[in-house]
């Protein structure tokens, strides 16, 4: 039986490398959550498991919602979460010790992990602010030193998960994500907000969370598209499909931006102002270790 299974969710690689390096400071298997997510139910004989992932809009993607909801027998297993992110963790642990509850298991751990952004955010113009969201850009200098305190901080969380202690989860902003929360903001506005970022005129039932999917509408190719079909191979859920030798999106999207920042081209944007931008992965993960 193996000691921990721990499964990761990453786009540009920078959940991979959190959960490669943990995975080999606890003995752990290290499974793509893409790998299971289309498994009616998900199990694991390992008495440890971990959920590594990175933040979405304050939150947790939808494709872990989906995997947690998927599992079975949680309880009398120790569980870990980890999340990177860009900017702050939020209350992302928290929801995941929900889902985890919901399941009758219990989040006994949960950490965070800075890492370079890798998603859109708006220059805050006047004119046209929901058209003017563009990659934003982190320095080297500070990728290099937000992966050397990761690596400090891999020994402190491998010796906490590995004596199975419990009580750490950590978040930030908490009275305003709750603030957001008890008004319901996410649904009322934040929805209606990025839809329109990415250019969705339509109307959808969908939840806050699930309607991300629908961000897709956002994404186009230019003229220096070649066809490789590298994007529609990295894309984690399979959304997109080439047709005619190039990529057709198809609104099933975790947001994840693997498609556009891992074209060799730079020939995949979203909206009109990501052309010319900086693209990143995870310098130490390579495109097959994404394939």
């Amino acid at each position: 039986m193996d000691k921990a299974a721990v499964y990761y969710f990453s786009g540009t690689g920078n959940s991979l490398i959190v959960a490669r390096d943990i995975a080999g400071k606890i003995n752990g298997k290290l499974i793509p959550v893409t790998s299971v997510i289309d498994n009616e139910i998900i199990k694991t004989d390992a008495d440890m498991i971990g959920i590594i992932f990175p933040v979405y809009n304050q939150g947790i993607p939808f494709i872990i919602k989906r995997l947690v909801d998927k599992m079975d027998n949680l309880d009398q297993k120790y569980i870990f979460g980890i999340c990177t992110c860009g900017g702050s963790p939020s209350l992302s642990l928290e929801y995941l010790g929900k889902l985890i509850e919901a399941k009758k298991g219990k989040l006994s751990a949960g950490f965070s992990v800075k890492m370079p952004y890798n998603y859109i955010s708006p220059t805050f113009v006047l004119k046209d602010f929901l058209k003017s969201f563009t990659l934003k850009e982190t320095s080297f200098e500070k990728q290099q030193k937000m992966f050397k305190d990761w690596e400090r901080k891999l020994e402190m969380v491998s010796q906490f998960i590995n004596a199975r202690k419990e009580g750490m989860c950590e978040t930030s902003a908490r009275l305003i994500e709750h603030s957001i929360d008890f008004l319901n903001l996410r649904e009322v506005l934040q929805k209606a907000v990025w839809l329109k970022v990415a250019g969705f005129e339509g109307h959808t039932e969908l939840p806050f969370q699930e309607s991300i999917q629908l961000m897709d509408y956002g994404f186009n190719y230019d003229d220096k598209c070649t066809g490789c079909n590298i994007c529609s191979k990295i894309c984690p859920v399979k959304n997109i499909k080439m047709v005619d030798g190039r990529p057709v999106w198809q609104h099933l999207c975790e947001q994840c931006f693997a498609c556009l920042q891992w074209c060799p081209e730079e020939a995949i944007q979203f909206g009109s102002k990501t052309s010319g931008k900086k693209r990143y992965h995870h310098p130490d993960v390579k495109l097959s270790d994404m394939v």
